[in-house]
């Protein structure tokens, strides 16, 4: 096992402390406002995750990012340390994208995990549940709630908006509800490693700088656009089909979940829409940078 597959069977394995079920579990149990076991019984493990992660933000806040900042020379006060939390909100992002990715792509590529195995048949996608699987929605909501609250603090609505719909959507697949799907639309991840590294190069690196640098940039650009095609458009619409192809064939089943089915299906029809619109203007900046036209900035 590496250390990455021991730090993540680590955190998820880490006992329920008496604080946590006291105050959260107990209470969302005898209310009734959580009736999912496998939603109560890991809850703990999700609060884990979120605290990593803002752990990670607060180191990169306070002592990683300030030193980067001062000696590129950015803007004092205010602004300077703005961009020490900005650029930790982005160090986050890279290594959850790392770890869902390791998880996900580890569960797809293994045919003993797949869906020809312990997900042979429609109705085992959507209605059925696995611990690699449960694992997968833990660690996603665990950072799509920490991303909600940091983006309540330090970006817009829209921001918000998306932590909030994409936490409601991985505590639909771990109530379980098309669990198998939970690693599948995570490939969605793929290009953000190389987004990150675009953003940390712009804000940190000058453009006037050594032949090095200019091609590392350009590998990086073409990295983005190739990730993004073949992870959230050839991927992300074949997947969508392949969702709403089961979802037909469940649709008379005893736990069939009409509502849960809208928000999941029209969530990810209008995600699909919006990476194709995306894309495209990905595709026409590149297109302006190689043939030397002015791009303009906003």
């Amino acid at each position: 096992m590496n250390k990455l597959a021991w730090f993540i069977d680590y955190l998820v394995n880490l006992p329920e402390t008496q604080i946590i079920k006291k105050f959260v579990v107990d209470p969302l149990r005898e209310s009734n406002i959580v009736e999912s076991t496998a939603i109560l019984n890991n809850l703990h493990s999700i609060v884990y995750i979120s605290l990593f992660y803002h752990l990670c933000f607060v180191i990169g806040t306070y002592i990683i990012f300030p030193p980067m900042v001062s000696y590129f020379n950015r803007p004092k006060g205010k602004g300077r340390k703005n961009l020490a939390a900005q650029s930790s909100v982005h160090l986050v992002s890279f290594i959850q994208s790392i770890v869902v990715l390791y998880l996900s792509i580890n569960f797809i590529k293994d045919p003993e995990q797949n869906n020809s195995t312990i997900y042979p048949s429609a109705e085992a996608r959507i209605m059925d549940s696995h611990r690699n699987t449960e694992i997968i929605c833990i660690y996603a909501l665990g950072y799509f709630i920490w991303d909600a609250y940091i983006s309540f603090c330090y970006s817009g609505l829209p921001f918000v908006l998306h932590g909030v719909v994409s936490t409601i959507v991985y505590f639909i697949g771990l109530r379980p509800y098309l669990q198998f799907y939970a690693p599948v639309f995570l490939i969605f991840e793929l290009s953000n490693p190389a987004l990150n590294i675009r953003w940390f190069m712009n804000k940190y690196i000058p453009k006037d700088t050594s032949k090095l640098i200019k091609w590392t940039r350009i590998a990086n650009s073409l990295l983005l656009l190739i990730t993004f095609f073949i992870g959230r458009i050839v991927w992300g619409w074949y997947q969508i089909g392949a969702l709403c192809w089961d979802f037909y064939q469940v649709r008379n089943h005893p736990n069939f979940k009409p509502i849960d089915t809208y928000i999941i299906v029209g969530g990810n029809l209008i995600l699909d829409v919006l990476n194709a619109i995306w894309f495209s203007s990905m595709v026409t900046v590149a297109y302006k940078v190689i043939s030397g036209k002015q791009v303009k900035r906003k």
